[in-house]
C-alpha cells in the first residue's frame, strides 16, 4: 500500500508542474509579479534594514565599550507620614 500511494503522490505532483509550466509559458506577466514580491520579502528576510543603516549617532554611543558613568539616584519624598506605625484599619 505504500508504495502505491508514493506513486500516487508523484503523479499528482507531475501534474501540478505540467500545469504550472503550461501557465508560465501561455501568460508569463501573471507570474512575474508574485515571484518578484517574494522575492523581495526573501531578500528583506535575509538583510534587514537595520543592517543598512550606519548606526551612527544614540546607537554607537549606547552600544560604545567606553567609560560608563553611574546613574544617579534621587529619593523622592512622599505624602506619607514619618511615623512606623502599623496601618490604619477602618
Amino acid at each position: 500500500m505504500r508504495n502505491r500511494q508514493s506513486t500516487l503522490a508523484y503523479i499528482i505532483f507531475g501534474l501540478i508542474a505540467i500545469g504550472i509550466l503550461a501557465n508560465i509559458f501561455a501568460n508569463p506577466g501573471a507570474f512575474i509579479i508574485p515571484v518578484l514580491v517574494f522575492g523581495v520579502i526573501f531578500w528583506l528576510y535575509k538583510f534587514p534594514p537595520n543592517r543598512w543603516r550606519n548606526g551612527s549617532g544614540r546607537t554607537q554611543a549606547r552600544y560604545s565599550k567606553g567609560k560608563r558613568r553611574n546613574a544617579t539616584f534621587r529619593v523622592i519624598n512622599g505624602n506619607k507620614d514619618g511615623s512606623d506605625e502599623p496601618p490604619k484599619y477602618h
